[in-house]
């Protein structure tokens, strides 16, 4: 009686869990489109200023979704520290990306172009490590970018591929 209510307790357990991970897909997935809309902003400067401000919603919602409080300046100074590791190409994309907006007409395409692809791809990786690193047991407290450096870079290559 007791393995089955045991068996009872680990399929509710098991649903929670697939139920945050249904969750925080979502919130990654609109987030991506978020700040891709975000990159296409043609005021130079103002598309990174959208992006990070989705970036810091997304990861104060999957903050949320584990049950841990996020405050914004913690969760910016983060970001920021994030989209750090992904330099010099990261960085230096979104703000040739975003500058070329400055060039009437082609230059907005192009850099909106590629300040999308950008937004894409880093919302993604930071939305998963922030993810992986909640499934681990962590807490905003506990988070390192230098821990999850490695991860990141992988994630931001694997989702700019695609």
């Amino acid at each position: 009686m007791a393995t089955a209510a045991l068996s009872k307790e680990d399929e509710k357990t098991a649903t929670a869990v697939e139920a945050r991970h249904g969750k925080v897909a979502e919130i990654i997935s609109s987030s991506v489109k978020w700040s891709a809309a975000g990159g296409v902003v043609p005021v130079p400067y103002l598309d990174l200023l959208a992006i990070g401000a989705v970036q810091v919603q997304m990861v104060r919602k999957i903050s949320a979704a584990y049950g841990m409080e996020a405050d914004e300046q913690t969760l910016k100074a983060l970001i920021t520290s994030l989209l750090g590791t992904l330099a010099p190409a990261a960085v230096s994309t979104s703000l040739l990306g975003s500058s070329v907006k400055l060039i009437p007409f082609s230059g907005t395409l192009i850099g909106s172009a590629g300040m999308a692809a950008f937004a894409a791809a880093s919302t993604y990786a930071i939305g998963k490590v922030f993810v992986r690193h909640f499934e681990g047991g962590g807490s905003m407290l506990d988070f390192s970018v230098e821990a999850i450096k490695k991860d990141l870079q992988e994630e931001f290559s694997s989702a700019r591929a695609k």
